[in-house]
């Protein structure tokens, strides 16, 4: 339901209004001046994806995200609260001339480190993560880039696994051929390894859609680290259509080493992949720094305003991780080329003997959300092999250890063919030592753990037969009298009043002879206590037969079971009718001056959705349909005041245009709920 935006004949700078921004954050989707770039450098690449638009490396794809973004208002998702007109937050934005430290530099950490100023989910409609998480999947799959963008701000992880599906955001918008979609994905953290249900990878399912050169971008995407190493070394990627995923420089092997260059290598073999993956990840930072700072060199006008002499700090990860990747900075060009050497042929080798997934790529170590990081080591951060790249003086106390348990190696060693001549072989068996040793211990506490769960199932299956032995002889000794029934629900049923639906005054939804509820008096006022029974449960089912002439199984429901469910056409013809009226607002927001409309619109669409909500029982069983009601309720207030909002709007395009993105947003997310409901009734 998105419409683009007018381009501005004028880019200028998303945090301080600067004109002619040169420079990008990738996962903002924002343009910045030198000034303003300066401190999203020093926030690091977790929190703002810097490149030059000028003499940076751009995919096609890529650059049109951003483009499109940023002409469509997403510096808009960043600055909601300072552009709501009824948000009491008072921070003014700063200007072009004001002062970069304390005013810049403060106002960008608020915005994009601390998030001050997103949208955040209302209370009342309960938008938790698992929500968000399920429209992220199904936003992707359409073209609105800054719905999506939104979700992805609000939290909405996206590597979600959608279990009944069996997909992830990104296998949907593979299949549906969504390339800015899975651009703005991958740059907040999106995997492109990852496989679905069927164990195919967003590039096969592309592939498989018929988006051939989708699948093809996607597959460099995939060896984004090993190409990016590539291309430092020796300005060549590989060529991945050909089936050639990996160069390594043909010089590489006329690299001088000393001993302790040999002892760093032998190291590096011996890295289990997840810590091999968190060492290639800090090198391409590194890399990415490296880079940036030789083209702010070359092209910033104020280079001395913006020093980054290493890797910020990342606060996600441990101490010792973040002191390994500052010291990266100590290499020189030769050594650090030597690393990379290093780590290309580590790479190559194990991809050849296992065939596995290649390294992903960076940015989905760094940018992953909570609940999907990747698993702790099990390694301390005291172990020396993480710094064996970083500083030379770190293995003094290591080589003493060596030496002196070499001897007791050496019978191991000849066991199993290695030669003690070899550099750096002795450290590997005492790594396959502790390796082995922390294998062991963790096996026994896995299977500790198995049997206090199976301890705890068996408590939980005991558990449960009591609770239905219980719940049954209550079903035994309470019956509901037809008589018994106020505003059409049985009397001793437990209706939440959370789902009380949105009535229109002007429609009489009360049954035949039920008395309506007066705006006086709640629901509980007007119940009656129960009627419990004391006679045998044959004797009461007989009075009820006798009292209404029939046996209906509705009259013999306890007051526990749930509510009979409208009819699926009943609810088809509603929802169709909700949809119509959605339709209708749309037509009339293409025509900006017709803004008197919007309000009846609005209206409509509120009486149309007070009749879908009408014909639910309160507190239906099923969790999908009562979700849904509930997103009906809360986006239909919140449309309302959108309508009313942009009626009031002045002639300030840029106002209009993010009221009309709010009522996009509202109307949106109320279709969705109406489809989800309507594919409840889909037997």
């Amino acid at each position: 339901m998105a419409r683009a935006k007018n381009r501005a004949s004028v880019d200028v700078c998303a945090d301080c209004g600067s004109p002619e921004p040169v420079w990008a954050s990738i996962n903002r989707a924002i343009l910045l001046c030198d000034e303003c770039c300066s401190i999203h450098r020093s926030l690091g690449r977790h929190v703002s994806y810097i490149k030059s638009l000028t003499k940076g490396s751009w995919s096609t794809n890529m650059l049109n995200m951003v483009r499109t973004l940023n002409d469509n208002g997403a510096n808009s998702i960043w600055e909601h609260s300072l552009l709501d007109p009824n948000s009491k937050l008072s921070r003014r934005k700063p200007q072009p001339k004001d002062p970069l430290h304390p005013v810049k530099a403060d106002f960008i950490k608020a915005k994009h480190q601390d998030l001050k100023f997103i949208l955040r989910s209302c209370k009342e409609e309960s938008c938790s993560e698992e929500e968000l998480n399920r429209q992220l999947h199904s936003s992707v799959r359409t073209a609105n880039l800054e719905t999506s963008l939104r979700l992805l701000a609000q939290g909405a992880n996206p590597n979600y696994f959608y279990r009944e599906k069996g997909t992830m955001p990104l296998h949907v918008a593979a299949r549906a051929g969504q390339a800015l979609q899975l651009e703005l994905l991958i740059a907040n953290g999106g995997n492109p390894s990852t496989v679905d249900s069927a164990g195919h990878t967003p590039a096969e399912v592309a592939r498989l859609a018929g988006h051939l050169e989708l699948s093809e971008k996607l597959t460099e995407h995939m060896y984004e680290v090993t190409d990016k190493l590539t291309y430092f070394l020796c300005n060549r990627k590989p060529d991945h259509k050909s089936g050639e995923h990996l160069i390594v420089p043909g010089w590489a092997s006329g690299v001088e080493r000393n001993d302790l260059g040999y002892e760093a290598r032998n190291k590096l073999q011996m890295l289990p992949n997840h810590l091999l993956e968190e060492l290639v990840s800090d090198v391409y930072d590194e890399v990415d720094r490296r880079e940036t700072d030789a083209i702010w060199l070359t092209s910033s006008s104020l280079p001395e305003r913006c020093i980054v002499p290493f890797l910020p700090i990342h606060p996600q990860l441990s101490s010792t991780r973040n002191q390994g990747r500052q010291k990266l900075a100590r290499f020189t060009p030769k050594e650090f080329a030597t690393l990379i050497i290093d780590i290309l042929n580590e790479v190559a080798h194990r991809h050849s003997l296992s065939n596995a997934t290649p390294l992903q790529d960076p940015i989905v170590t760094s940018l992953k959300k909570d609940g999907f990081e990747r698993q702790a080591s099990q390694m301390s951060d005291d172990e020396p092999l993480y710094d064996s790249v970083a500083s030379d003086d770190d293995y003094a106390a290591l080589t003493t250890d060596m030496t002196r348990t070499m001897n007791g190696d050496q019978k191991f060693t000849a066991q199993n063919g290695l030669s003690p001549n070899s550099k750096g072989l002795p450290s590997v068996v005492q790594s396959l030592k502790k390796q082995l040793t922390l294998s062991e211990t963790t096996a026994r506490e896995l299977r500790e753990e198995i049997r206090r769960l199976q301890t705890t199932i068996q408590q939980l299956i005991v558990e449960n037969c009591d609770l239905k032995n219980a719940l049954h002889m209550q079903s035994k000794l309470h019956i509901t009298l037809p008589s018994e029934r106020v505003n059409g629900h049985h009397v001793g049923e437990h209706n939440d009043s959370e789902l009380e639906p949105v009535f229109d005054n002007k429609i009489n939804t009360s049954p035949k002879g039920q008395r309506p509820a007066s705006m006086y008096e709640t629901r509980e006022g007007l119940r009656k206590p129960p009627i419990y029974s004391n006679q045998p449960a044959s004797l009461t089912s007989q009075t009820i037969r006798e009292s209404d002439g029939s046996s209906s199984p509705s009259m013999r429901q306890s007051p526990w079971e749930a509510p009979n469910l409208p009819a699926s056409e009943e609810v088809t013809r509603r929802t169709e009718h909700v949809t119509k009226r959605i339709q209708e607002l749309w037509m009339a927001m293409q025509d900006p001056g017709r803004r008197e409309a919007f309000v009846p619109c609005a209206e409509r669409i509120r009486v149309a959705v007070s009749e879908l909500v009408a014909i639910f029982p309160q507190n239906p069983v099923d969790d999908n349909i009562r979700s849904a009601l509930r997103q009906l309720n809360g986006n239909t207030g919140r449309l309302q005041a959108e309508c009313s909002a942009l009626q009031r709007c002045t002639s300030d395009p840029d106002h209009m245009d993010r009221c009309l993105q709010q009522v996009r947003s509202s109307a949106y997310d109320i279709a969705k709920a109406t489809k989800l409901l309507v594919t409840q009734f889909q037997f």
